[in-house]
């Protein structure tokens, strides 16, 4: 029978996770967003089909791994759930607060170890706060209603479920029987690789180790002389990754580091950071609605030293000094700092990614919330101060429900976002795409001027302005020439490229006659040779691809094609090749299209499979189109018979 402590312990867990569904629930209903069309929405599969199913998991271009694990739940979600966002959140929220769950676990399991002098009662409460806050941290709403965030979700999942492997098999290591190999050799190494191909923050879990065992565990280097299943785990999962992760970084730094796109270099990316990362704590230890957002554009590059740089940098290295004298006798407050800085080693760094996401604090948020907690249960001269930590239970259920309330939909996640950082790009330009589809011109307009005020370097900015003033009788020349002055002085950037595809789909719909298709094909001259841009082979392979389309247009069907097919060698997107199939197909050029598809075939069984399920389709567009054309032949046919008359 369940001892009264464990029951209450339950019940807690319990209450915990309603409250957490329960102010979650309203969020739910909100709608699919930015990332979510081109990673979930497209990716949805209506049924079980196999061939569907792979094409979906095989295809998503958000990671160097492809994230299949984190593909194939929202394959799940489309099929149990339907093509709407509610099934998607839901589960979102499943894994959230299975994560809350794992990180109770965890904090139970090492807490004894780092802190020997708690008592049980006092170890449940403190992994149990943590846990609560964590779970109905504010923060934590840009992840779970996200939808495409599933990934940093999932793999924070597999993260904490590794370690937790990781834990029992120490736990077990000098007992016998098979237990600690099924747990080190088994559940950890699985649990590690779905981590990974959920989201390569993954490729941690060797750091994580290593800081549990020192900081935990109190192993010292020269502990691992000895021989042991422990520390030959450790060493295999351990040690030996954390090296060869650190020789892939030196020889592959260049790749990794390649700034040439983006408005600043690996240097500012670094200056930045320091206060990047500093607003991530402010975040997590004095949560602010104002400060937290979808969008976190507005940050401004740091590009040298200048005095709150350089402060920011003493005080973090003096945090690191601090933490190294300290650790044995301050090992929870170390546990967290290095919980912390482990867990943004990937995203807050060197490596080419945008300066500054709230997801990146979904794990990371444990150290700092575990540290608060524990030391509020830490006071002796006043014992009574842990007891604070329920009134910031209810402070931050109060401002969570305030943040899902937003998510509810577009127009207030976005109307919130301009409101509070009106120099966002990302927010005023989604604010005036969603003006724009209600009909709202002159609103969308005007947000796109503040848009162009805000960032010099956009120019998508200025293509979509004369997108949404087509019909209005204007000469929209202008601002396609203002699009190229920018283009040749800066890259085009994922912005740019979806405004260039949007001006493509207009002229083809025949609604703009005021947009030009040579003053188009001239500003994709003008952007694809862009010094970075020439030398990107990628990029040039997108805006071939739409240069291809515009011949087409024009009527130029050798240029389109041969267009189309350098975009496909450039950047081996089979979806290139299929699109060329398709318009091949609707200019009833049969044969030709049959060509690319048997094309599409022999490449497919090159990738095992991987394109089988667009292949059919196509097969059976270009049958139907060819019985069009017999049908409409034979009624042409008969209409030119002449009447026999009786």
């Amino acid at each position: 029978m369940p001892s009264k402590s464990n029951i209450i312990t339950a019940l807690g867990i319990l209450v915990v996770l309603f409250s957490t569904a329960f102010i979650y629930w309203q969020g739910l209903a909100g709608p699919f967003l930015l990332d979510d069309f081109l990673n979930v929405v497209e990716a949805h599969v209506d049924s079980f089909d196999l061939d569907e199913i792979y094409y979906a998991v095989t295809h998503n271009e958000s990671g160097q791994l492809g994230r299949t694990v984190s593909m194939l739940s929202f394959v799940f979600s489309g099929i149990v759930h339907g093509p709407l966002p509610w099934g998607y959140k839901f589960h979102n929220l499943v894994i959230h607060l299975l994560n809350g769950v794992l990180i109770f676990w965890l904090l139970y399991k090492l807490l004894p170890r780092i802190s020997p002098q708690k008592n049980e009662n006092d170890i449940r409460l403190i992994a149990g706060f943590t846990a609560a806050f964590w779970l109905l941290h504010p923060l934590m709403v840009s992840t779970v209603l996200y939808v495409v965030q599933r990934m940093a979700q999932l793999s924070a999942l597999f993260t904490l479920a590794a370690l937790l492997s990781y834990v029992s098999a120490r736990e077990l290591s000098e007992t016998r029987g098979y237990r600690f190999y099924l747990h080190a050799y088994l559940g950890f190494p699985v649990f590690l690789l779905l981590s990974l191909f959920s989201k390569e923050s993954g490729a941690l879990i060797p750091l994580y180790v290593l800081a549990i065992e020192f900081l935990v565990y109190g192993i010292g280097l020269k502990d691992f002389l000895k021989i042991s299943k422990m520390n030959i785990f450790v060493v295999a999962f351990g040690l030996a990754p954390v090296l060869l992760g650190s020789l892939y970084l030196v020889t592959h730094l260049s790749s990794l580091t390649n700034f040439s796109l983006r408005s600043f270099d690996m240097g500012d990316r670094l200056l930045t950071q320091l206060h990047v990362v500093t607003m991530y704590m402010k975040m997590i230890l004095l949560p602010r609605l104002a400060d937290m957002t979808l969008f976190h554009d507005y940050v401004n590059v740091v590009t040298s030293f200048d005095f709150v740089t350089t402060l920011l940098l003493v005080l973090l290295i003096m945090l690191l000094v601090l933490c190294f004298y300290i650790r044995k006798k301050a090992p929870v407050f170390v546990f967290a700092v290095a919980w912390f800085v482990i867990s943004h080693l990937l995203e807050s760094t060197i490596f080419n990614l945008e300066m500054m996401f709230e997801h990146r604090n979904y794990l990371a948020a444990v150290g700092p919330l575990f540290a608060v907690v524990y030391y509020l249960f830490s006071v002796p001269v006043y014992p009574k101060i842990k007891y604070v930590t329920i009134p910031i239970l209810l402070l931050l259920m109060l401002m969570t429900s305030v943040r899902t309330s937003e998510w509810q939909s577009e127009e207030s996640i976005y109307h919130v976002a301009v409101q509070e950082h009106p120099d966002s790009l990302r927010a005023v330009v989604a604010l005036a795409t969603l003006h724009y589809r209600h009909g709202n011109i002159s609103e969308a307009i005007g947000l796109l001027r503040l848009a162009q005020s805000v960032n010099e370097r956009e120019y998508g900015t200025y293509i979509h302005e004369a997108v949404y003033r087509c019909g209005l009788g204007e000469e929209l020349d202008e601002y396609l020439e203002k699009a190229e002055s920018i283009a040749a002085v800066y890259p085009a950037t994922p912005y740019a490229l979806n405004a260039m595809d949007n001006v493509v789909a207009v002229i083809n719909s025949g609604n703009c006659p005021e947009i030009k298709k040579e003053s188009v094909l001239e500003l994709l001259t003008v952007a694809k040779q862009q010094e970075n841009i020439s030398q990107n082979i990628w990029y040039t392979g997108f805006i071939e691809r739409i240069e291809g389309q515009i011949h087409f247009l024009m009527g130029n069907y050798q240029e389109g094609v041969a267009l189309s097919l350098s975009a496909y060698q450039k950047t081996e997107l089979i979806q290139i090749l299929a699109r060329l199939a398709n318009y091949l197909i609707t200019l009833e050029l049969f044969d030709d299209a049959e060509i690319i598809i048997r094309d599409i075939e022999n490449k497919n069984i090159e990738l095992s499979g991987r394109e089988t399920a667009i292949i059919q389709p196509l097969w059976d567009n270009l049958e139907q189109a060819r019985a069009n054309q017999v049908v409409r032949s034979q009624s042409n046919l008969e209409q030119s018979l002449p009447e026999i008359e009786d």
